[in-house]
């Protein structure tokens, strides 16, 4: 495998050598022709508009910079294409065309410098690494910022907002299709005196050490959020009101370290047999949980 940087087309070549010689080349000039002059300047502006225009629509940044490396594979009938991106928010991360991972000499684009890498290295003014390089960070950061618009930064589960979207969504598909789902609200037991006698950082860590057991217990599909300084919500597909106690009891049971679970009181309710509404579902829940913590004492 041979890649080329567009920043170092002028002093990288060498069809047959190995990435980490071509990555640190210097000069030649048997790199392959490729487009240049008044028929590279038609692709770019085409390729970078696709781009633009996919970034406002796409709602994946990731599948975004995978489309850009393949792509330029078409547009300039590559064997392959690579993109290196060192971000402060996103860190390191390196795309390789066709989602394909890293192998052989390719592993020596894990200390490459950011940039564009084509096997066969592009010729200088085929295309424009910076716009390339700009857009791909700008899907990535978006993703980033997705992510942190529907989840709690706390815990790193679903926040109040998402809940609510997604309550809204099973209780519409359940009272369209009768498919029922359960929805749990639980509390976590005396955050507040964690946080008196404990101090805040404690009171963080039962909060982030019960998610963490959602997580791990809980099935693909089932959804957990963070509704409140306290609170916990969980949508459960497929399931019953018989089905809660024994699916909480494995949360509770799931070891992290030597720290037993933080303790927790729960609510219930069904859909659609007991409310076909979000708020209705809602309240119900809440109402078994302040029952069950009231009879706890």
């Amino acid at each position: 495998m041979v890649w080329g940087s567009e920043r170092d087309v002028g002093r990288q070549g060498g069809l047959g050598r190995p990435l980490s010689d071509v990555l640190r080349a210097g000069a030649g000039a048997d790199a392959p022709p490729q487009m240049t002059g008044a028929a590279a300047t038609a692709v770019k502006p085409a390729l970078g508009t696709r781009l633009v225009a996919d970034l406002a629509a796409n709602e994946s940044g990731m599948a975004l910079v995978y489309e850009a490396l393949d792509e330029i594979v078409t547009e300039f009938t590559l064997d392959d294409a690579a993109i290196v991106i060192e971000d402060p928010g996103l860190g390191r991360q390196i795309f390789r065309a066709g989602r394909r991972r890293l192998d052989g000499d390719d592993l020596s684009l894990l200390n490459a410098e950011p940039g564009l890498y084509t096997d066969p290295p592009l010729a200088e003014g085929a295309i424009d690494p910076s716009l390339i390089m700009s857009l791909c960070t700008v899907a990535l950061r978006m993703d980033l910022l997705r992510h942190d618009s529907w989840h709690d930064p706390l815990t790193g589960l679903y926040d109040r907002r998402s809940a609510e979207r997604l309550l809204a969504m099973s209780v519409a598909r359940s009272v369209r299709y009768r498919w029922p789902f359960t929805l749990v609200v639980i509390d976590l037991d005396y955050l507040k005196r964690i946080n008196d006698t404990q101090g805040h950082s404690a009171g963080d860590a039962a909060l982030i050490a019960l998610a963490e057991r959602f997580r791990r217990a809980l099935r693909y599909g089932d959804n957990a959020a963070r509704i409140g300084g306290d609170e916990f919500a969980l949508i459960l597909p497929d399931t019953t009101l018989a089905d809660i106690n024994p699916l909480l009891e494995r949360v509770a049971n799931t070891r992290i370290g030597d720290e037993p679970c933080p303790g927790f009181s729960y609510g219930a309710a069904e859909c659609p047999s007991e409310a076909e509404e979000p708020e209705a579902l809602f309240d119900l829940a809440d109402q078994r949980l302040l029952a069950a913590k009231a009879a706890r004492g």
